[in-house]
């Protein structure tokens, strides 16, 4: 029970410091791209990719919870590109969804709401008339926003529910790369003992 308590404490404190960290790295990378560009338009396409991976990994962690282990693990005996990273995905569901729906989630939707603010502010000022409405361009701009990113995932859901093995087989090819491009294995188990050449010592 103290060893479980303890990894629970762990990993809470791993995802308060990561979430930090992400927040910090995207909002001050947004805000200096916002202030160094002057198109509202680039400033609107950034504001929709940021809604977009917000969408994007609402429905890889809706997909892992939904997914089963047993298609992929046939497609891991005949060695199929990405095969046992989604296998890691489906089985490791909850950390999925913790890290897709709510770490990356929250920090891009709350990131959303403070560009669509910036985004009204640059509005105002190449328009001054605006001023005086400026309750209801903040209005419209922050009810926008909302309903792109509510009906958007209302989309993504639907389609991660229906297609959700399918779904975490695109993100384990995806992870197949990224460990072979950086070397690390981030999915598999990690080995104990032996040699560096995957040699047991009982063996040698």
């Amino acid at each position: 029970m103290a060893v479980r308590k303890r990894k629970s404490w762990k990993y809470l404190v791993i995802i308060f410091l990561g979430s930090f960290v992400i927040a910090a790295i995207v909002g001050i990378s947004s805000e200096l791209l916002l202030r160094r560009t002057s198109s509202l338009w680039v400033a609107m396409l950034f504001l929709l990719t940021v809604i977009g991976v917000h969408v994007v990994f609402d429905v890889i962690g809706i997909a892992a919870t939904a997914a089963t282990e047993a298609p992929h693990h046939a497609k891991a005996a005949n060695r199929v590109r990405g095969a046992s990273q989604a296998v890691y995905l489906v089985r490791h569901a909850d950390l999925v969804a913790n890290l897709a729906n709510d770490v990356v989630g929250d920090v891009t939707g709350t990131l959303s709401g403070v560009m669509a603010a910036a985004i009204v502010i640059d509005i105002i000022r190449l328009d001054p008339t605006f001023g005086t409405k400026e309750i209801w361009v903040s209005t419209l701009m922050l009810a926008l926003v909302a309903s792109i990113t509510v009906t958007s995932k209302a989309v993504g859901k639907s389609f991660a529910i229906q297609d959700a093995n399918k779904i975490i087989a695109w993100v384990g090819c995806a992870l197949a790369a990224v460990e072979q491009i950086s070397g690390r294995n981030l999915t598999g188990p990690k080995k104990r003992g032996g040699k560096k050449d995957g040699t047991s010592r009982r063996n040698s």
